[in-house]
């Protein structure tokens, strides 16, 4: 039965790209939201994975693109990174059926813990700010003062922007 369940889950649940600016870089696909200023980095086979959203597809169309590439990836392998991709933000996600209803949770269950962890995909996201508000704080190593704090990810100490 939960065979079963995982392959409906495989083919009932589709992923498309949301609207974002991509540039690649290297082997990485960055992807920015205007909206919301967030960038997301994604590595190579999340790239690909992206990239094989372009319609809507699910994670066997997805497997069988990524195939020619990586042939001992499995689809639900690629089905769990989907799932990871669309709540960072970057994929959307619907069912084709309504009566579905395996979460992520029990697909990570069916995988085992090890398989969880070794996900192939890596999605960085980051709050980019605005060019006003980016002028307007201290950088690393730059002087810092309740007036002029350190920008994102830096902490005043001693009056320094440092990392910590």
């Amino acid at each position: 039965m939960r065979t079963q369940r995982n392959c409906d889950e495989l083919q009932s649940i589709r992923f498309k790209q949301k609207k974002l600016i991509a540039r690649r870089i290297g082997d990485e696909l960055l992807l920015f939201e205007e909206e919301t200023s967030i960038a997301h980095c994604l590595n190579r086979i999340a790239g690909e994975m992206w990239m094989a959203c372009e319609r809507e597809s699910s994670a066997t169309e997805v497997s069988e693109l990524l195939r020619p590439k990586w042939p001992d990836i499995g689809r639900e392998v690629v089905l769990a990174s989907l799932h990871q991709m669309a709540a960072a933000g970057v994929l959307e996600e619907s069912r084709v059926k309504e009566n579905i209803s395996s979460s992520r949770r029990e697909l990570l269950r069916t995988l085992g813990i090890t398989a969880a962890a070794v996900l192939p995909i890596v999605v960085t996201s980051v709050l980019i700010p605005p060019p006003a508000a980016a002028a307007s704080c201290g950088r690393l190593l730059q002087a810092c003062t309740v007036a002029n704090p350190c920008c994102s990810g830096l902490h005043c100490v001693l009056g320094v922007c440092q990392l910590i």
